[in-house]
């Protein structure tokens, strides 16, 4: 079997794909609009409560929760930590690959198409490598 480092940098290397590459898509479809909160402000892009929704602010709300907002920045995040993690011999437990297993499946399920198939196989190369790394 592959040894748990080579599983828990493959899932790493999944998770931030998964990040960077919707990150990209959203600077490439939505770059423009996301340029508008250097103008307006970042809170222009999820408007305060009591404000009377308009269709430019729904569109800020939409291009935020789909970018900065998104799944996208804590995958990276946790796809960085741990590929550290590997390099330095730790591999964490088994609810890291469940957590991440559940989270993708579900957002697979109700975002059809969707890449977050790899988020899946990321999280299952987590339980494996825990499987791998306990004591026998």
């Amino acid at each position: 079997m592959m040894a748990t480092k080579v599983l828990q940098r493959i899932g790493s290397a999944l998770l931030i794909t998964l990040g960077v590459g919707h990150l990209i898509l959203m600077i490439i479809f939505r770059g423009p609009k996301m340029l508008d909160w250097v103008t307006q402000g970042l809170w222009a892009a999820v408007p305060l409560k009591g404000t009377q929704p308009s269709i430019e602010s729904l569109q800020n709300a939409v291009v935020f929760w789909a970018s900065i907002g998104s799944f996208a920045i804590p995958s990276m995040l946790l796809g960085v930590l741990q590929w550290t993690l590997a390099g330095r011999g730790i591999t964490p437990g088994a609810w890291l690959g469940w957590t991440v297993t559940i989270w993708f499946a579900l957002l697979t399920l109700l975002l059809v198409p969707s890449p977050g198939i790899l988020g899946v196989i990321a999280g299952i190369l987590f339980l494996v490598a825990t499987r791998q790394a306990r004591p026998t």
